[in-house]
């Protein structure tokens, strides 16, 4: 429609979000599933729980006495739980359904913190990390096999991209409620108690997205159940080849990452003296930047393809990655960190469709699951080594990182750069 003003033909402007998004993006995110909406919602309270946790968990772990290897055990034991879930739970999508399976995930998640507030050793606060991993692998399983099963033909960049902005704008959140909570409570309950109140609040966040996960209905989907439907997706399942092409650079990418992400809290704290409230702010605003930026992937992904866009973005992050550790003041780190984060991470809703572009819709869970378990086996690995690297340096475990990524990207762009989405109306290959 056109608007006559003073004789002059002119075009409704658009705003800055309607300009970064493709053109009818906003009309199709308003057509989303309740399916999708009902999804979006349970993102979001899961994520703001992790923002709180991101910003004081490691802190509180450290101000109890224990060391950065607990954290990184806790990274580890949550790791190893996923990996289980991520083998053994795909199959069960059938049989179980996405709604029971995800209010379970936002239960497991909720009550593993709430345990760990009031755990007093840390063999417990490790054990209680198992839980949280049975919830997070769950999730991580789930999340992408549902997203692409209930995005309508021609809107998963789209939904892809919504996901990935609602979770990060709900970590912002989160962040900023774990940096101001435990100041607004440290003249009533002391220091270690407003971390331990603040930590609470993140697990109701988690056991509440449960509500939200109970108003999805299952697609319905034919064959055996229970023990024999199990058997039967395994046995039906064709896409070995996508899972060993995906496995490669997902694994690189996680091992890097757990050297130092589990850690970001206490190299601020701890290197650059960043008091809490400094720290959760410094966590929302890279989770602004990634939001932000994650508008413009659906257009640069036209442009250069899917795998395209994960390499570029993904290999521009480095040199600020590798400028952390000389970083001598904490605005220059904080910058450096929101680059870093913007560049790796923006793209991880074109990754999440790459993964799953031209998969029959029987072996998109699988898939999932098996990428979900390599990354979780990473991650186990580079937590747990990267805590006892965190214990003798807290810069040096970067430049390993930075090494993994550009391994990963570059493995990226050999085994995935062929793949194209069903919606780009090219053929695929699926081996």
């Amino acid at each position: 429609m056109f608007m006559q003003w003073r004789g002059w033909s002119m075009r409704p402007k658009r705003s800055l979000i309607g300009r970064l998004l493709p053109a009818g993006t906003l009309d199709v995110a308003r057509g989303f599933s309740d399916n999708a909406r009902r999804y979006l919602l349970t993102a979001a309270m899961q994520n703001a729980g992790y923002g709180v946790i991101g910003t004081t968990f490691a802190i509180y772990l450290k101000d109890r006495g224990f060391s950065e290897a607990v954290v990184g055990d806790v990274e580890g034991a949550l790791a190893l739980a996923a990996a289980v879930v991520c083998l053994t739970l795909p199959p069960l999508v059938v049989s179980v359904g996405y709604r029971r399976l995800m209010i379970a995930a936002g239960i497991a998640l909720g009550l593993s913190r709430l345990g760990q507030a009031y755990a007093p050793t840390a063999f417990v606060i490790v054990g209680l990390g198992l839980l949280y991993g049975v919830g997070d692998g769950a999730m991580q399983t789930l999340s992408t096999a549902f997203l692409s099963e209930n995005a309508g033909h021609g809107g998963r960049t789209r939904l892809f991209t919504a996901d990935f902005i609602v979770r990060t704008s709900s970590m912002v959140v989160g962040s900023l409620v774990g940096g101001i909570v435990p100041v607004l409570l440290r003249p009533m309950t002391g220091e270690l108690d407003a971390y331990r109140t603040t930590i609470v609040l993140a697990g109701l966040m988690m056991v509440s997205s449960a509500v939200f996960a109970s108003g999805i209905r299952d697609l319905p989907h034919g064959g055996a159940k229970g023990l024999a439907g199990w058997l039967t997706t395994l046995r039906g399942f064709s896409s070995w080849g996508r899972v060993t092409r995906l496995l490669v650079p997902e694994m690189l990418i996680s091992l890097g990452a757990g050297l130092v992400m589990p850690f970001v809290a206490l190299f601020l704290k701890h290197r650059l003296g960043a008091s809490v409230t400094e720290v959760g702010i410094i966590q929302a605003v890279s989770s602004v930047a990634m939001a932000a930026a994650a508008l413009a992937t659906p257009r640069l992904a036209k442009r250069i393809g899917l795998a395209g866009t994960v390499v570029l973005t993904e290999l521009a992050s480095l040199p600020f990655l590798l400028s952390i550790p000389f970083a001598q003041s904490l605005p220059v780190a904080a910058v450096l960190f929101w680059l870093r984060g913007m560049l790796m991470n923006m793209s991880w809703p074109i990754y999440n469709q790459l993964s799953m572009a031209g998969l029959p819709a029987a072996d998109k869970p699988l898939v999932a699951g098996w990428v979900r378990f390599g990354w979780s086996v990473a991650w186990l690995a580079g937590s747990s080594i990267g805590g006892r690297l965190m214990e003798q340096s807290y810069t040096v475990p970067y430049f390993f990182t930075a090494a993994l990524y550009a391994a990963g990207a570059t493995a990226t762009w050999v085994l995935l750069r062929r793949v194209r989405d069903e919606d780009d109306h090219q053929s695929l290959a699926h081996s």
